[in-house]
């Protein structure tokens, strides 16, 4: 696992990046500003950093003069500049240290695959449906505990397919963040990692776009079904 430190002043974009990231399998440090993301980053080791360009107090390119010229633990990580702007200046951000752009809206796949070059992969298989491990370091090893959770967990993922195409007929995507909200959190006390790394997807591109998201819906509702098998 390695840490990340992200900075943006858009709430939707560092939600984004918090649950992309940490989906891949890493640890992210947030930022909402560019001062902010100087003061981690001169204390702080971080393997990779992303900056938005255009933040207010400190932009992203004077942010990253600023650590670079610190010389403080994550002076040499790889940088990574992040901008709406397709048409932003790379000479420029080459010139302030960085090393690649990410242009958002960014799809998932690519932030990954970006992710994977300079960090290399650590994202968890997704065919490991029931993790016995997770399920016992989350509730200390009781089994008689881990047994009742997922009994309860079959419960919610019996009622999962009405509830969402319930949220699917009236588009509600704030309703469907929620019962995510409470999935995910199930999944991980059960050790159901596919299940969570499911929900995570979808979370990641809940943020990322305002429509339905059909295909990561899809997907959920397979893993769902599978997780609900093995819980039998």
């Amino acid at each position: 696992m390695s840490r990340v430190l992200v900075a943006d002043d858009n709430p939707l974009s560092l939600g984004f990046f918090r649950e992309a990231i940490a989906l891949a399998g890493h640890e992210v440090a947030p930022a909402a500003d560019g001062a902010e993301a100087v003061a981690l980053a001169t204390t702080q080791r971080f393997e990779l950093i992303l900056l938005d360009t255009r933040m207010p107090i400190v932009d992203g390119p004077e942010a990253l003069r600023r650590i670079r010229a610190a010389a403080g633990p994550s002076h040499r990580a790889p940088a990574l500049a992040t901008s709406a702007d397709a048409g932003i200046s790379r000479a420029m951000l080459s010139d302030a240290g960085f090393d690649d752009v990410l242009v958002k809206p960014i799809a998932l796949d690519a932030l990954h695959a970006m992710l994977e070059h300079y960090l290399g992969s650590t994202t968890p298989a997704p065919d490991a449906v029931l993790d016995d491990a997770m399920a016992a370091q989350k509730t200390g090893g009781d089994v008689a505990i881990v047994s009742a959770l997922r009994k309860l967990l079959a419960g919610e993922l019996d009622a999962l397919p009405a509830e969402v195409r319930r949220f699917e007929r009236h588009a509600d995507t704030g309703a469907l963040r929620d019962r995510l909200h409470r999935l995910e959190a199930s999944a991980g006390f059960c050790g159901a990692s596919a299940l969570a790394l499911a929900v995570g997807k979808l979370r990641a591109r809940l943020d990322q776009h305002s429509g339905w998201p059909d295909s990561a819906v899809s997907e959920l509702m397979k893993v769902s079904a599978r997780t609900r098998s093995a819980l039998d």
